[in-house]
């Protein structure tokens, strides 16, 4: 069953549980932070729904709960940082707000992390540039779950990517995709439920597209977004992360899963870029030309049946907006963060009661 929270308490909950597993306070906000506003987007895959797996990683010891992020090269314009193995929330921010502060002195800067634990989602960490009246890009390497044009078995990470741009409000244009054509959950959701899937979803143990996902995960694997597309742009993501940090590559075998396996560490890399757009043609002709180009897809002609017209975003923008009223978490969700707090003894304040 689904239940109901304001996102406030969310946070609190979220905050002290990670407080009372042992994680310094501080961190313990800045990843609360982050994945209860992931859940008010919408996107319940990587947002508290996952809090109870990171405690129990950290128990184990494939994080290092209070691990300090450390600068180990810098420029004007770029900087290499060392997660020290913690989790993804605390490197990826810091790692954005330094991307911006050297943007506004240089006009673009770029962020480079290895030897972090899953981020989470992308899209929070480029609206975090956004909101500085920057243009932001968030890309991370993932362990091997897809596979590649030609190949068979899980060979490359469906590695995400997500920008966002600045608009006149607090409402930015972002997306946040990874490059598989669907996300893994919906095979096993189908799995679950005993549905065939379509053929464009996964490949079968002989590298062949299958529409039976019951043997998926031990068999198989995704398919790439757009097939050469999606296998490209994947390679470009692990290019700028893992090759350009230094750090663990997906294809190599350097990168484990961060919840199939939780006593290893994930050896993921994240890359953070942040363009200050007052520095090019200038940020009032920036915010009113993106606006009058969002002005005509909106305007743009309809299709049969359709009466709107949605910018990248728009849609997740809606559902923050309901989630400041209230936010209602799927039943999956709910359930991990009660056994969060069995775990922790740190209550949870739902809507109406048991």
């Amino acid at each position: 069953m689904s239940r109901k929270i304001k996102l406030e308490n969310l946070k609190r909950f979220c905050t002290e549980a990670l407080e009372k597993a042992g994680m310094r306070s501080d961190y313990a906000e800045i990843t609360a932070e982050v994945l209860a506003e992931t859940d008010a987007f919408g996107t319940h895959s990587h947002g508290t729904k996952n809090l109870f797996g990171y405690v129990k990683k950290a128990q184990v010891g494939g994080m290092e709960i209070n691990a300090e992020p450390r600068i180990l090269k810098e420029g004007d314009s770029y900087a290499l940082m060392d997660a020290g193995h913690g989790i993804g929330m605390v490197v990826s921010c810091k790692a954005m707000e330094l991307a911006c502060r050297k943007a506004k002195k240089t006009g673009i800067a770029i962020v480079t992390v290895k030897n972090s634990t899953h981020f989470g989602a992308a899209g929070y960490y480029a609206n975090m540039a956004a909101r500085e009246g920057c243009f932001g890009i968030a890309l991370s390497n993932v362990d091997p779950n897809m596979t590649v044009p030609g190949a068979r078995g899980m060979i490359l990470g469906n590695n995400p990517l997500s920008y966002a741009s600045p608009t006149e409000d607090e409402e930015s244009i972002f997306l946040d995709i990874a490059m598989s054509n669907v996300a893994s959950l919906k095979v096993i959701q189908a799995k679950k439920e005993g549905r065939s899937i379509p053929d464009t979803w996964i490949v079968d143990k002989d590298g062949l597209p299958t529409t039976d996902p019951s043997q998926y995960p031990g068999e198989g694997a995704m398919q790439p977004l757009g097939s050469h597309k999606g296998y490209g742009l994947s390679v470009m993501v692990e290019l700028l992360t893992g090759v350009l940090s230094g750090g663990g590559i997906s294809s190599t075998g350097e990168i484990v899963s961060w919840c199939f396996q939780p006593e290893k560490y994930n050896n993921v890399s994240h890359t953070f870029l942040a363009l200050d757009v007052s520095k090019f043609a200038g940020r009032e002709n920036y915010l009113k030309r993106s606006g009058e180009m969002a002005r005509c897809l909106r305007e743009a002609p309809k299709a049969k049946g359709k009466d709107r017209i949605y910018l990248p975003g728009e849609m997740e923008w809606e559902k923050h907006k309901t989630a400041q009223r209230e936010l209602e978490l799927p039943a999956d969700v709910a359930e991990q963060l009660e056994l969060l707090s069995r775990e922790t003894g740190v209550a949870l304040d739902w809507l109406g009661g048991e």
